[in-house]
């Protein structure tokens, strides 16, 4: 599996101190899954494991700081954190985060050997990755990196697919490139669309309704590849498009909307919610918990809401809610 490096330009950031700042805070977004001490113990291995290489400034927030004019600005440890936290024996930690840094630092080697800043070079390597809002935000923000938004509250990054890792494309590397954002991105889709994606359908009874569920299944690029569905999936998009959820970057749930069965998307977000809430929680690289009406290439966000009572309040976009009375 690869594992993203994420490349923090943290430009704002200014310690004043002459020695590193380690501060062993748990960070907030972990209070429910990890303990103070199983994090401290998480740092530093990790910070071992690179000052074996880099010569580190600072910890802070689950992220390791490095010193200036070095080939790296820092090394979030949200996924690594996930990843041992889902391991129950301690012992195997030092494994587990040995081996994701030597196959960030393989992949750090490998963006060397290759020209990023010729777009011959790496046309066939730009790639994409979803990430939520707040990860971007936590991560020091997408200024510095290629980005557009697909779905409401997520931001879709241009990446490099290296051999054991994707990274962002940097805007200092994207300007010597000459090329538009469209160009850019319709590229890096293209690349996605020609990855081999697991496509399972099931069909359940849901109130006495058969129901048709779609999954896509690729650890590395489902995601990714349910932006394009019309082009790669269209057996997947009924004549009123689809409803999409896209809990994580690995799996991908989709219901067709037809003329003659216009409101199963309702029974059908009604049964998979539990399930594709439990997907974003629980992975290491969640994307969104929303659901998405799919329709002529766009993403609309569909209202879901739960009440007091768990009852799943649903409310069709304005598009929608048009092609369901034009058919009356």
């Amino acid at each position: 599996m690869k594992i993203l490096i994420t490349v923090l330009l943290l430009a704002s950031l200014r310690l004043t101190c002459s020695g590193q700042t380690i501060i062993y805070s748990l960070p907030g977004r972990f209070d429910k899954e990890i303990s103070q001490q199983d994090y401290k113990t998480i740092a530093d291995m990790s910070m071992a494991a690179v000052a074996k290489r880099y010569k580190i400034d600072s910890l802070n927030n689950g992220t390791i700081i490095l010193s200036p004019k070095q080939d790296m600005f820092a090394f979030n440890l949200d996924n690594l954190i996930l990843k041992c936290n889902a391991e129950s024996d301690h012992s195997k930690w030092p494994v587990i985060i040995d081996g994701h840094f030597n196959m960030l630092f393989n992949s750090i080697d490998a963006k060397k050997s290759i020209n990023s800043q010729s777009y011959d070079s790496i046309r066939s390597n730009l790639s994409i990755r979803i990430y939520p809002n707040s990860t971007i935000e936590q991560r020091g923000g997408a200024t510095n990196f290629i980005s557009r938004t697909d779905l409401e509250g997520t931001t879709t990054l241009l990446m490099l697919d290296l051999p054991d890792a994707f990274t962002p494309v940097s805007k200092k590397d994207f300007d010597f490139w000459h090329k538009t954002i469209d160009d850019v991105f319709k590229e890096a889709i293209t690349n996605v669309d020609k990855q081999k994606i697991d496509k399972v359908t099931k069909v359940f009874s849901v109130d006495g309704v058969q129901i048709e569920f779609n999954f896509l299944e690729n650890e590395d690029y489902a995601a990714s590849y349910a932006l394009d569905l019309s082009n790669n999936s269209p057996e997947l998009v009924g004549e009123w498009g689809s409803v999409v959820v896209i809990p994580n970057k690995g799996l991908v749930s989709v219901c067709k909307i037809s003329k003659d069965k216009p409101v199963d998307f309702v029974k059908y977000i009604e049964r998979i919610k539990p399930l594709t809430d439990k997907s974003y929680t629980q992975h290491p690289s969640p994307v969104s918990r929303e659901f998405y009406w799919y329709y002529q290439g766009k993403f609309t966000l569909i209202a879901v809401k739960t009440d007091d009572k768990g009852n799943i309040n649903i409310t069709a976009p304005v598009g929608l809610s048009a092609l369901f009375a034009e058919k009356k």
